[in-house]
């Protein structure tokens, strides 16, 4: 099985964020084998404009950003989904439909459907959003 992360995981990697568990679980079974973990690859570009936005410097987005990579690659080496116009077009279509999704939460649900990835993270609107487009 094939899962898909997005931002609301490498925010989880903060052992002060709640939900740090959650993705420490989620890097355990990645090495044990029991999924390849995907990580949206929009995802580390949400996370800077995240920090960007709470005046972070370059020189501490990149000290955070390293820090993840380094906690993700002790448990496995994950795989980031390409990101084509074909994901950005769906993205738009799937805004259109459900106007509850925000512009990254498109994407990643973009790249979960039409990579068939198992969305593994923790918005649920995004959750209602892939589950509504499968049963189509």
């Amino acid at each position: 099985m094939r899962i898909l992360v997005e931002t609301g995981f490498l925010l989880a990697l903060n052992p002060k964020n709640k939900h740090h568990r959650w993705a420490l679980n989620i890097l355990e079974k990645a090495r044990s084998g029991e999924f390849t973990l995907c990580i949206s690859p929009v995802a580390p570009i949400e996370l800077s404009l995240i920090l960007k936005s709470k005046a972070y410097g370059e020189k501490e987005i990149l000290q955070v950003l390293s820090a993840m990579n380094i906690i993700i690659r002790r448990y496995t080496r994950p795989y980031y989904p390409s990101l084509g116009l074909e994901h950005i077009m769906y993205a738009s279509e799937l805004r259109m439909k459900y106007h509850e999704l925000t512009f990254f939460d498109s994407l990643h649900a973009s790249i979960a459907l039409l990579y068939n990835l198992t969305y593994y993270d923790l918005d649920e609107v995004i959750k209602e959003v892939i589950n509504s487009e499968k049963s189509r």
